[in-house]
């Protein structure tokens, strides 16, 4: 008898859009084999999972969801071939640390954060020959409950890869999530694409927060609509200076994918500074102004940005 040798995919926090990732993975593969589908999560979202599954609501679908593992043990949870960071990008290297022993040199890690410096990050803690893929998605998905989570509204759609450089990998692990029903591309153009979601990202989640408003509203007032536009476009200089290729069209084209999402859609970013948790502040504001510093690009409107947000959150944690 030839034995499968199984893929086990991990993901690393179950919240928006780890919740929505895993939950149609451990969905679809849960009667398949070959493939073992693990969530690193603890506290009352582990328990709930355990319990009865991750309920995923999406496009009017409810998927029930049945990892083979459950666990933020790495002894339990062994060896991973695809690890996938959906932490917020402060957690980040705190997985990376906890969980380096249980990647091999054959490992792929892919991480999906709101950010464009996620290689920096992540390679430093990566083993010899271990794969990093940086990703990407557009997604509007939140924690409902412990166990529990809703993909809102608008796309949801994921792109990730490397850089002018071809992985067998890359179409592998694409495969296995277009199988499970997530809309994935996989790129060997990854900067370009990091940056084209930076550009919608920051400026949403400073405006959303800033006005305390929804996705949909920013362009519902002429001052919201004016800081997202010129936070767009100094993300523009800083990306040219940096020699990353954008689109020239970058804020008519974001300006449109506002209009994708309905309803009451906030940032992340907005609900982490309403709830008074830690936020990305320092990879969607303070990267921004710092590395413009660098390559001496004026940011007149992301600085006045993190002045007003410091004084309206005086709570403000990086």
């Amino acid at each position: 008898m030839i034995e499968t040798k199984k893929t086990r995919i991990a993901i690393a926090g179950i919240g928006g859009i780890g919740g929505y990732i895993g939950g149609k993975l451990a969905n679809h593969y849960s009667k398949i084999e070959n493939i073992e589908i693990i969530f690193i999560t603890r506290g009352e979202m582990a328990e709930a999972i355990n319990k009865n599954g991750l309920k995923l609501l999406s496009k009017d679908i409810s998927y029930k969801c049945v990892p083979t593992l459950t666990s933020d043990e790495p002894l339990e949870i062994g060896v991973i071939d695809i690890l996938i960071i959906c932490t917020k990008n402060f957690s980040v290297t705190d997985v990376l640390e906890k969980y380096t022993d249980n990647l091999s040199p054959t490992s792929t890690v892919l991480s999906i954060q709101n950010t464009v410096n996620g290689k920096e990050t992540i390679t430093p803690y990566l083993p010899n020959g271990a794969m990093l893929m940086e990703g990407s998605i557009y997604i509007a998905s939140n924690i409902i409950k412990p166990g529990k989570i809703e993909h809102v509204s608008g796309p949801a759609k994921l792109f990730f890869g490397t850089e002018a450089q071809f992985n067998n990998k890359g179409e592998e692990i694409a495969k296995i999530f277009n199988n499970a029903g997530i809309d994935t591309i996989y790129t060997t153009n990854i900067k370009s694409v990091l940056w084209k979601k930076f550009m919608f990202v920051s400026p949403a989640a400073i405006v959303t927060a800033l006005f305390q408003i929804t996705f949909s509203e920013i362009l519902e007032s002429t001052k919201s609509e004016y800081l997202f536009i010129n936070l767009i476009s100094e993300l523009m200089q800083l990306a040219k200076a940096k020699n990353i290729a954008i689109d020239d069209n970058a804020v008519l084209n974001n300006i449109n994918l506002l209009s994708n999402f309905k309803g009451n859609v906030k940032s992340s970013f907005q609900l982490d500074l309403e709830k008074n948790k830690p936020t990305e502040i320092n990879s969607l504001v303070n990267y921004v102004i710092e590395e413009a510093k660098i390559f001496q690009v004026q940011t007149r409107y992301f600085d006045s940005a993190l002045t007003q947000l410091i004084k309206e959150y005086k709570t403000l944690k990086n």
